[in-house]
């Protein structure tokens, strides 16, 4: 199954046991009444979502899982591959240029 949305939020990923860790995020899908959906990746899918951050557009291919655990059924959906354009982390905003003429001071001239 697949479906595209943006990212809402990322969890940080925990170890469960020696072999089993599991990261989640969710995705807000567009819609007249948006929905938020978390997905799920396990082992060395957690890295997966590295790439990218809230607010990025991006599409999922997941596998729907269920089990029954005391009388009770639990659902995931375990996502395999994430694509999309990841929009570019927050880089350092260039220096304003002063005019011509004027030069910068440093602390060190300061009238106080």
């Amino acid at each position: 199954m697949n479906i595209k949305g943006k990212i809402k939020s990322v969890g940080s990923t925990e170890q469960k046991s020696a072999k089993f860790s599991v990261r989640t995020f969710v995705l807000e899908l567009e819609g007249k009444y948006p929905e938020l959906v978390e997905f799920q990746l396990v082992n060395d899918n957690t890295l997966l979502i590295n790439p990218f951050s809230s607010g990025d557009e991006i599409e999922v291919e997941f596998n729907l899982k269920g089990r029954e655990y005391n009388g009770r059924v639990y659902n995931s959906l375990q996502v395999w591959k994430i694509t999309g354009e990841s929009k570019p982390k927050n880089e350092s905003t260039p220096k304003a240029e002063s005019p011509q003429g004027e030069s910068e001071k440093s602390e060190e001239d300061l009238p106080f």
